[in-house]
């Protein structure tokens, strides 16, 4: 396994220009001590002994032990998280996590501090549509297959209340695992996630699971966001955001507004809620809103009273939305380094003033390590066709596909066809100077149609005919767009993970970069 790297998208995000967006902090030792400096929440040995009440039920590794350790003592992380995907997919979950763990090694080794890495499962959120679902490569007939699990099933509430078929979990673990081939580490590894489809019954317990058979030896800690207990130690902190909800709204706008017109990007955040927190997890999540100091879902109006007496009593019921999701991370956590998306990165810019209404500061904001998987097939067929991975690789195989048509087609024989449909058309002309009650317009109509349809049939049909010719240089150019920029986004943001790794893979020899990683086998 190789590792290069090239600048494949300009990352702008965090640049010096837009420092003030970011707590005014870089990824470098002065601003690392700055951070280590802050005071850790009293709270934190509780959050500390809930997850490890929880990943105990999965098997603690003793790097997990230690770290859990660590982390009661007070001890800072390096966190990221994301929703729970079928089977741990994209494959960039992967790579959020890899991510995780390299700034973790680099900040150890490079800058003497110790640090814990920790994953947040966003157990609370509800967008199912967006991960009950995966992507494969098919190689056998080289394209790109979508596999669900229940595509038609709707899920309202968080989706750490819903509790899978275990029969058509397997099903659909079954249909990937027939893409991804037959070798004995595949068959072994497939009953490996039976034994886990088995074990549980929630979709994030099973998502949770993978993870921590994946990583545990890396010494990874897993925050399930949607447990009972977290919400009980969150309460305090909803009814802080609650009552702040007026001054949060107001300090978010501003933000955005700021930002977006000192950076000139467009907004990532897209929200009409007012209150910024989600009630009702367990039956229909949905956002509260206010009007006229009263507070409306699903059709009731409720006091302020109500709902804090609400928060009180079940806080397993509310969770935040985009804007105060990082304020509860910074409020649970003592984080050093937040690692995100390209979209994250930049709604963190949007919520900075936020920050400042609940008495938080900002960790290090980076974004994610990116990651494409490229095997040496891919290799040869770039190097066949004097390619390279740029975001403009799909307009390029296009035009290569184009030139290759252009290249072996006569256009002498579309032209004559093109020409005798003309002198078709022409010599009809004198037919209709010859119409009565039995000969009329229709008639000579219908006619002109069908011979005009032949020719089309005969112009299409010679087309085909060069491409299935040229069907085998045709599809290897596919196959570079479907494997490198399927629907033009990195592989990384479809594909399943197993599509190139079936276990972690050694990020030993990795730093922290913002460049593209191309990983060569």
């Amino acid at each position: 396994m190789q590792f290069e790297t090239i600048d494949y998208a300009k990352q702008v995000d965090q640049t010096k220009d837009f420092k003030q967006f970011y707590g005014n902090l870089s990824y470098d030792q002065d601003s690392l001590d700055q951070v280590f400096e802050r005071p850790s929440h009293p709270h934190t040995k509780e959050l500390a002994e809930i997850m490890k009440n929880d990943m105990a039920k999965y098997g603690l590794s003793d790097r997990q032990e230690e770290n859990l350790t660590k982390l009661s003592n007070g001890q800072k992380v390096v966190i990221a998280g994301q929703q729970a995907g079928l089977f741990m997919s994209p494959s960039y979950i992967i790579h959020k996590i890899i991510s995780i763990l390299v700034v973790t090694k680099e900040i150890k080794e490079k800058y003497k501090k110790s640090v814990v890495p920790v994953f947040w499962v966003a157990g609370e959120d509800h967008d199912f549509d967006e991960i009950n679902h995966t992507y494969v490569y098919d190689s056998y007939y080289r394209r790109r297959v979508k596999i669900s699990y229940k595509p038609n099933l709707t899920v309202p509430m968080s989706i750490g209340f819903y509790q899978y078929d275990k029969e058509a979990m397997k099903d659909t673990l079954s249909k990937i695992i027939s893409y991804i081939g037959d070798s004995e580490e595949i068959k072994s590894l497939e009953s490996k996630v039976v034994e886990e489809i088995e074990q549980h019954s929630t979709w994030t317990e099973l998502f949770h699971a993978l993870v921590h058979s994946t990583f545990k030896e890396d010494g990874l800690l897993i925050f399930n966001s949607h447990l009972k207990e977290v919400r009980e130690l969150e309460a305090p902190i909803f009814i802080d955001m609650f009552k702040n909800h007026k001054a949060l709204d107001q300090a978010f706008k501003e933000g955005q507004k700021n930002y977006l017109e000192t950076s000139g990007n467009q907004a990532v955040i897209d929200t009409e809620t007012n209150v910024h927190l989600f009630t009702n997890a367990s039956t229909n999540r949905e956002l509260l809103q206010e009007s006229d100091g009263l507070y409306h879902l699903d059709g009731r109006s409720y006091t302020r009273e109500e709902i804090l007496d609400w928060i009180n009593n079940h806080p397993e019921e509310f969770s935040t939305n985009v804007v105060t999701r990082p304020l509860m991370q910074e409020s649970l956590f003592n984080t050093v380094v937040f690692l995100g998306g390209g979209a994250e990165v930049k709604y963190w810019a949007e919520i900075h003033k936020t920050f400042e209404v609940l008495g938080l500061h900002m960790p290090i904001v980076l974004k994610r390590m990116e990651f494409v998987h490229q095997d040496r097939r891919l290799t040869k067929l770039l190097d066949k066709y004097d390619l390279k991975l740029t975001t403009s690789l799909n307009d390029e195989l296009s035009q290569l596909r184009d030139d290759l048509i252009n290249t072996h087609t006569n256009e002498n024989v579309l032209n004559k066809v093109d020409k005798i449909k003309a002198d078709l058309l022409a010599s009809f002309d004198s037919l209709y100077t010859e119409t009565d009650d039995y000969f009329n317009d229709d008639i000579i109509d219908g006619n002109i149609h069908q011979h005009i349809l032949q020719l089309d049939y005969l112009k299409n049909r010679y087309t085909v005919e060069v491409k299935r010719a040229l069907r085998h240089e045709l599809h290897n150019l596919e196959e570079i767009s479907e494997k490198l920029l399927p629907n033009g986004v990195l592989q990384e943001r479809l594909y399943h993970p197993w599509q190139f790794s079936l276990d972690n893979w050694d990020y030993s020899p990795l730093s922290y970069t913002d460049k593209l990683i191309i990983i060569k086998k």
